[in-house]
């Protein structure tokens, strides 16, 4: 008699307990809706092309996971925000040299010197883009701009700008035989660019 008292007790107070729960969500669903929206910077649409390649980053990051522990992941990706962050500042050159130096086969250390690259000059940008085309041709960002395509974009520029034509001309065609899909971080084919002469 005493067990099924209890039970029963117990029984009305889960009731109760989801009860309150349930009215609580109502009421905060409520709120929510009748609230104005935040006053937050919209994230950028992403447009048909970028979502498919997306899912090549997407795939990157799969295999990122089965290789690394979340720890691992956690510290490499707070590595690459300092910097994405802070971009251009000596700051940020460190953390993606640690970034670099640490877990050199990740899909994000391929951003990462990418973003070297476009924080350097001469010499050292020169090596950065080839880097990303030798090493890491196959990294993605999350929007579908793929490393080693979008480097062959820049070092086209700086060669145009050096007065290397021929060196120009090889990674135009290279572009547009092997990577007719790539895409700027704006989401507009590369090939474009290119006829269009757009920086």
């Amino acid at each position: 008699m005493k067990t099924t008292t209890l039970l029963a007790v117990g029984l009305i107070t889960i009731i109760g307990v989801c009860f309150i729960a349930l009215t609580y969500e109502h009421v905060q669903e409520h709120k929510v809706l009748r609230s104005p929206k935040p006053a937050t910077a919209p994230r950028p649409v992403l447009n048909v092309r970028q979502k498919t390649l997306r899912e090549k980053f997407v795939e990157k990051m799969v295999r990122d996971k089965a290789a690394y522990s979340q720890q691992q992941l956690k510290e490499a990706e707070h590595l690459y925000q300092v910097a994405n962050k802070k971009f251009g500042t000596p700051e940020a050159k460190e953390s993606l040299i640690a970034l670099i130096e640490k877990y050199p086969d990740l899909d994000r250390t391929g951003c990462a010197v990418l973003y070297m690259a476009q924080m350097s000059h001469g010499d050292d940008r020169a090596q950065y883009l080839q880097d990303c085309i030798n090493k890491y041709n196959g990294c993605f960002y999350g929007n579908g701009v793929q490393v080693g395509a979008y480097a062959r974009f820049l070092l086209i520029q700086d060669y145009q700008k050096q007065g290397e034509p021929a060196k120009a001309e090889a990674l135009i065609n290279e572009i547009k035989t092997n990577y007719a899909d790539a895409i700027d971080h704006g989401g507009n084919l590369l090939v474009d660019s290119l006829n269009t002469g757009a920086k």
